[in-house]
Formats: structure tokens, C-alpha cells, sequence
């Protein structure tokens, strides 16, 4: 054993813009753990990953998303069990298949409604802010019962939260304290009116739930503010990539619009390529060895999702997108899996399919390859030009 640690390649000088395989790479080559200049530890090999997602009593969340900035705690994500495994149990109901399958029908609608739009505006169009950028934030509100015009409000909230909420940045910003307030106080007042004025959306659904004793208002806004910081840029990045790759792919595009029934595999390794979550926070509550490297007590961890599924000790041929569904890390592992893993499968299946209905030939404008933003906490390209042919 040593105290030793490879040192992590600065984030800023990773090549993920125009290079994300070779990122990934580097990341890998520096070990399957690695410390910053900041002294956090980012664990990349697939099977650290996976223990370390898997032992929440050493890798802690509780006190991980700080740098997030919110006022309350982000339920569940933010506590370890027992008290997740509580949370989970009373609102796992609520994200099942059969509930996401409810509203299938009005999520659907408005996706078609937004490639409408597009296909109105010409032979050309920019897919991120025509498409991926919108439709989760409609998603979320049409979800909590909200008014779909609040959605550039939101945008705006979300964006400037994460825009400061540096990955390797111990303590929330001034900036992300005052947005975060803002947002609070928007969701406070919709829960307030909402008590009184019940319907039959998520947010009512919330607070007529008396299972295990309900949860507080406190813990309903913490289930909010989660799924707009971890919920509405990831699925906007999974479109980017999902929509890019078909762009680039007509014989593999061809093949989705004859076979709609492909679309979920397509998706799960479209995620596993391409996830949108590079990594996750973690806190070790004792000193624990991965390999040679002894990680003390108190160290900040990111499990790096991302390069787990780019993991060639785990994936065959790992930067390719496969036939075959994979196993993958996108949706993280451990008890702490993603809440809204059905809901993001249901967005991403219903954009390509109603996407393939209307508008089944394109190509991407540029010779360019897009450009993902570098460093951000998600994963996502800035723009797709896209030429659309009849």
C-alpha cells in the first residue's frame, strides 16, 4: 500500500470538446483513481465504480452537493441509508413505467409539436435550442402541474446554477446561492397554492401521500430542485448525442424508422457512449484503498460514470455504439440509481420516434464534428446544425 496517488489530469485540458474518446482515455490512463490539484479523487475503472456506488456507508452523498447550492436538502440524492431507502420506497411509485406510461400520451404531443415547428422553419434548423433545451423543461413542468410558460424562467434558473457549480469547487458560489433562492422561492409558492388547489399531478400527488407519513414541504422542494438540476440538462444532452449520432449514421437512422421496436437498444448504448454524467460527488466517511492508493477520510470522490462505461476492461470495443444493449453506467449503480431513469427513457424514446416520423433525412450542416462544453458537470454538445432534406 501507498499514499501515493496518480495525479488527475487537469480538467480544464482534457480534450472532451472536439475529442471525447481521447478524453476518456487519458482519464483511464492515469489509473483506475486519480487526484486533482485540488485534492479531489476521481475513480474511472468500472469495477471501482461500481464498488464504490455500491458502499454508500463509505461513499457517502450526505454533504456531496453542496456546491449545488440549494437551501434544502435534495431528496433523495442527498442522504444515505437508511433515510434513502425511506425516501425511495414512498416515491418510487411515482417515476414507475405505469406512471411515466400516463403521460405518454400529452408528452408526445408536445414533442411533436416542437419538430413541427421545426420542420415549419425550413431545410435548416439548430436542434439544441430548437428541441433538446426546450422539451425537458416542458417535460418537468407538464409533470408537477406547472405553467408551461415558466419554462424559459426555469431554463434560465437551471442554467446559471450549473453554469457556477464547478466540478471540483468545494463550496456554492454567491451566484449559485442567488438562483438557488430564486428558484426555491418559485417552487414554495406553486406548493403553497397547490395545497389548497389539488389536482392530479406529481406535485398533488406528493402532498396527498400520507404513506410512511408523507413527505414535508421541504422534502417535496428538495425532490424538485433535484430533478431540475440532475433531470433537465442531462436529458437535453442525451438527445444532442442520440439525434448527432443518427445524423452521421443514415444506414443505422434507416434502420430505427423500419424497426421502431430497436429504438431502446439504440438508446441504452447511445447512454452508455455518450452518457450525460461525466461523474457523481461522494464523501468517504473512513479511509478505504482502491488498488494501491489509500483515500483518506473526508476526501471529496467523483465516480466517474462516464469513463466506467468507456471501460475496456468492461466493454468490448467501448467507444462504439453497439447493437446490442449494454449494461451501462448512466444512470449510475448502487442504491442511489437514478430516480428518473424511466422518465428519461420515455423522453428519449418519444423524441426519436416522433422525430423519425417527420423528419427521417438529415445530415449535419457542418463538416465539423459538434463541440461538447468543456468542463461542465453534464456532458452535452453546444450546437447541432442540422440540413433537413424531403
Amino acid at each position: 500500500m501507498t499514499d501515493t496517488c496518480p495525479a488527475m489530469p487537469a480538467l480544464d485540458a482534457l480534450p472532451f470538446r472536439a475529442d471525447r474518446t481521447g478524453a476518456w482515455r487519458m482519464m483511464h490512463a492515469a489509473g483506475d483513481v486519480s487526484v486533482s490539484d485540488k485534492g479531489v479523487y476521481f475513480i474511472t475503472g468500472a469495477d471501482a465504480v461500481e464498488a464504490a456506488a455500491k458502499q454508500p456507508n463509505v461513499f457517502s452523498s450526505s454533504g456531496a452537493f453542496a456546491l449545488l447550492g440549494s437551501p434544502i436538502p435534495l431528496v433523495p440524492i442527498a442522504f444515505d441509508p437508511p433515510e434513502h431507502t425511506r425516501y425511495r420506497r414512498m416515491v418510487d411509485k411515482f417515476f414507475s413505467p405505469r406512471s411515466m406510461a400516463a403521460i405518454e400520451p400529452e408528452l408526445r404531443q408536445q414533442v411533436g409539436d416542437l419538430i413541427d415547428g421545426i420542420v415549419a422553419g425550413g431545410d435548416t434548423c439548430e436542434v439544441v435550442g430548437a428541441l433538446a433545451i426546450p422539451y425537458p423543461s416542458q417535460v418537468f413542468l407538464t409533470l408537477f402541474g406547472l405553467p408551461l410558460e415558466d419554462r424559459d424562467r426555469l431554463i434560465g434558473w437551471k442554467d446559471a446554477i450549473l453554469q457556477f457549480a464547478e466540478a471540483d469547487s468545494p463550496e456554492p458560489t454567491p451566484e449559485v446561492l442567488m438562483q438557488a433562492a430564486e428558484m426555491y422561492g418559485y417552487l414554495f409558492e406553486h406548493l403553497t397554492h397547490r395545497r389548497d388547489n389539488q389536482g392530479d399531478d406529481l406535485l398533488s400527488q406528493l402532498l396527498a401521500d400520507r404513506e410512511e407519513g408523507g413527505l414535508t414541504d421541504e422534502e417535496i422542494l428538495g425532490l424538485c430542485f433535484l430533478f431540475i438540476i440532475a433531470g433537465l440538462d442531462t436529458v437535453t444532452a442525451a438527445v444532442g448525442f442520440a439525434i448527432t449520432a443518427l445524423a452521421q449514421d443514415p444506414a443505422r437512422r434507416q434502420q430505427l424508422i423500419e424497426h421502431p421496436e430497436d429504438i431502446p437498444t439504440f438508446i441504452e448504448e447511445i447512454l452508455r457512449v455518450d452518457g450525460p454524467v461525466p461523474y457523481a460527488p461522494r464523501v468517504t466517511t473512513e479511509e478505504v484503498h482502491i488498488g494501491d492508493v489509500a483515500i483518506p477520510a473526508g476526501s471529496t470522490c467523483w465516480l466517474s460514470f462516464g469513463a466506467a462505461n468507456r471501460d475496456p476492461a468492461r466493454f468490448d470495443d467501448p467507444d462504439t455504439v453497439h447493437d446490442d444493449r449494454a449494461n451501462h453506467f448512466a444512470f449510475g449503480r448502487g442504491p442511489h440509481r437514478c430516480l428518473g431513469s424511466h422518465l428519461a427513457r420515455m423522453e428519449l424514446r418519444l423524441v426519436i420516434e416522433e422525430w423519425n416520423k417527420r423528419i427521417p433525412h438529415y445530415a449535419l450542416s457542418n463538416v465539423e464534428v459538434p463541440q461538447v462544453i468543456w468542463p461542465s458537470g453534464t456532458l452535452a454538445l453546444e450546437r447541432i446544425d442540422l440540413t433537413i432534406s424531403q
